[in-house]
Order: C-alpha cells, then sequence, then structure tokens
C-alpha cells in the first residue's frame, strides 16, 4: 500500500473527526473551528461582560445589550409595538450581535456578490446566536433567537420583524441610525447584519451611543445615490425602496404568480420557464434577491473605518447624484441651521442620537 494513499485511509479520518480516539475535531475540517467549553456555569450569576466575550469568542463582530424593560417602554411605532414582552414575558435582556458584510463585496460591478455573502453572513450570524442560546439556558436561563430576515404578517402587512433589530442595536449601544434610518456602526457603517438573542437572564445593559453617527443632511450621500429617490430627511419611502432593495420578494412573487394563472394556456408554460420563474425559485432557495437587491446606500455611507480604508477610492464619486436630488439636499440643510429637523425626525429622535435625540 502507497503511504500516501494510507495516510488518507477514510476510516481513520472519520475516527479523528469524530473524536472517537478521545480528540477534538479538527478545526480545519469541522468548519466552525474548535468547540472550546461554555464559559458559564449553571446556577451561577453571569456578568454582561462574560456574555460579550463569549459572543466575540464564538465569531461575532460586535455585540451589545439592551434591556427588555427598555425596549418594551420605548417601541420604534407604538402602534406596531415590536417589543420583547410580544414574543415572551420572561425576557430580561437582549443580547444584538452584528456580523460586518466583508467590503470587497461593495467594490463589484453588480450587487449579485454581496447578495450571497449576505447569505454567509447570515448563516455565521445564526450559528452565533444559536450557540450562545444553548449555553446560557444550559445553565438555567431559558434563551431563544430571533429571526434576523423574517417578517411577521400581522405588522404592517408583513414589511416588518417581531423586533426591529437596527433600533435593538441603538439601545445596545452598537450605533445610531442614519438619515434613511439604517442602523450605522462605528467599525463598519451601515455594513452589517443584526441578529438577537432573548434570554431570561437579567443582564447589565450597555448606553447608547452620546454622539450620532450621521451627519444627516450635512452628508446626504446616500439620499443622492438612491436609484429610486427613497430617502428624505430621516425618512425612507418604503414603496419607492422595496421594489429595488428586494427585487425577488413576496411581493414579486405574488405578481408574477397571478400572470401566470391569469395567461392564455398557450402563454403559461413559457413563463414558468421564464426566467423570472427561476429566479423566484433562487430567491426561496438561497434568499438572493430577497433580503439583498439594491445596496447603494450602503455602498456609499462614509460612516464606518472600514469605508476611507477599503471602499473610499471606488465609491466616492456618486454617479446617481442629480441637479434635483442636490437641491433638494441643500433646502433640507438649510432647514436643519434654522433648527428645523423635518416632521420625521422626531418620531426617531430617540435612536438618532445627540442632544436632540435624548
Amino acid at each position: 500500500m502507497e503511504p500516501a494513499i494510507a495516510s488518507l485511509n477514510p476510516a481513520a479520518v472519520t475516527a479523528g473527526a469524530s473524536g472517537g480516539d478521545g480528540r477534538h475535531r479538527h478545526p480545519r475540517w469541522s468548519g466552525i473551528g474548535r468547540r472550546t467549553p461554555s464559559p458559564f456555569r449553571k446556577g451561577a450569576v453571569i456578568a454582561a461582560e462574560s456574555v460579550k466575550a463569549r459572543a466575540q469568542e464564538l465569531g461575532a463582530d460586535l455585540v451589545g445589550i439592551a434591556s427588555a424593560r427598555v425596549l418594551n417602554a420605548f417601541p420604534p411605532d407604538p402602534l406596531w409595538p415590536q417589543t420583547p414582552e410580544r414574543i415572551s414575558p420572561y425576557v430580561k435582556s437582549v443580547i444584538t450581535i452584528a456580523q460586518h458584510i466583508p467590503a470587497g463585496a461593495f467594490r463589484c460591478r453588480t450587487n449579485t456578490p454581496v447578495q450571497y455573502m449576505d447569505m454567509l453572513v447570515l448563516r455565521k450570524m445564526d450559528k452565533v446566536a444559536y450557540r450562545l442560546a444553548e449555553e446560557l439556558e444550559q445553565a438555567g436561563y431559558p434563551s431563544l433567537v430571533t429571526a434576523a430576515q423574517e417578517t411577521d404578517w400581522s405588522y404592517k402587512r408583513a414589511s416588518y420583524g417581531r423586533l426591529s433589530t437596527r433600533h435593538l442595536g441603538v439601545e445596545a449601544g452598537l450605533g445610531t441610525l442614519g438619515l434613511n434610518l439604517m442602523l450605522l456602526t462605528p467599525e463598519y457603517g451601515p455594513r452589517v447584519m443584526l441578529g438577537a438573542v432573548l434570554t431570561s437572564a437579567e443582564l447589565e445593559a450597555d448606553r447608547p451611543l452620546a454622539e450620532p453617527l450621521c451627519a444627516g443632511e450635512a452628508c446626504g450621500r446616500c439620499l443622492l445615490a438612491c436609484p429610486a429617490d427613497a430617502i428624505g430627511q430621516w425618512t425612507l419611502d418604503k414603496e419607492r425602496c422595496a421594489p429595488l432593495a428586494s427585487p425577488y420578494g413576496f411581493s414579486y412573487l405574488m405578481t408574477h404568480v397571478e400572470r401566470m394563472v391569469q395567461a392564455p394556456r398557450e402563454e403559461q408554460l413559457a413563463l414558468l420557464k421564464s426566467k423570472e420563474s427561476f429566479m423566484s425559485w433562487q430567491s426561496i432557495l438561497r434568499g438572493v434577491g430577497v433580503y439583498s437587491g439594491c445596496t447603494r446606500c450602503v455602498d456609499v455611507c462614509p460612516v464606518g473605518r472600514d469605508y476611507e480604508s477599503q471602499l473610499k477610492d471606488v465609491q466616492d464619486t456618486i454617479a446617481e447624484r442629480t441637479p434635483e436630488k442636490e437641491r433638494r439636499l441643500a433646502e433640507m440643510a438649510r432647514r436643519r441651521e434654522t433648527g428645523d429637523h423635518g416632521p420625521h425626525h422626531a418620531r426617531s429622535a430617540r435612536w438618532i442620537g445627540g442632544p436632540v435625540g435624548r
């Protein structure tokens, strides 16, 4: 037997990987790295710092903690309260996890690569959140993970999740909202995905950032770049944004199915075999085009340490800017100088930050 072949004996590889000989699974082949023991002990008090350190050890890029009591008291929209108590009355703390989207995805000719990267980032985030929830529960604190990209049909025609993760991020001290009401972080700007672990452990909450990260009307790069012209003064027109941000989402699927049902019989087969059907199938399979379509406001946002070093050279120029957008932005800036932040600012002031917000 040749030595090279013997070294790759499947039985030997399987035994070593499964830990049958008492060894840990080799991190190269496991895909998750060496499984280190949980630092939490059953019946012991768990400190917030140990929870955050464990989340980062498991792979989270950013992590913060918000009080469920505060989240229940300050829902983003009181008419449609996305609060922990609506999920479970036993939740005491919400651990917010952020995973950054590698900047290389925002340097491509199309946004197809960022759609795939988003899927990978979401998978990683779910694994980190699940592992953290599992370890907290084993220590005696019942915990659960919320779906980061899932909507509740009972909220505003299914356009909102059970919790607003961007507002969780602000309350957990990870960042502040921008002009388009997207969460901005000091490290990665808006180029992050957010998830949450709800736990019965009462953990010390982080303080929200004292100063806003967004320059608002003085910058307005997101407004200038938006191809749907959906960004206003601290507001976002979702009806304009959604068809581009979610090009193969639920609304698209329903429209396509309706066309197939109503089409003459001789056209139905062609529609069934069309690119539109393929993209709907692929979006269901991988999420591509559902939760990540247009990313122009994310591409050009100068907030985040990653922008200057990895994105400015390709995103500094905004091809979508028009005289009309520039005029509108200049008018907003003039109003701001008089103390007028527009009619939408007050509603989100708590999460925008700064003296006006707090």
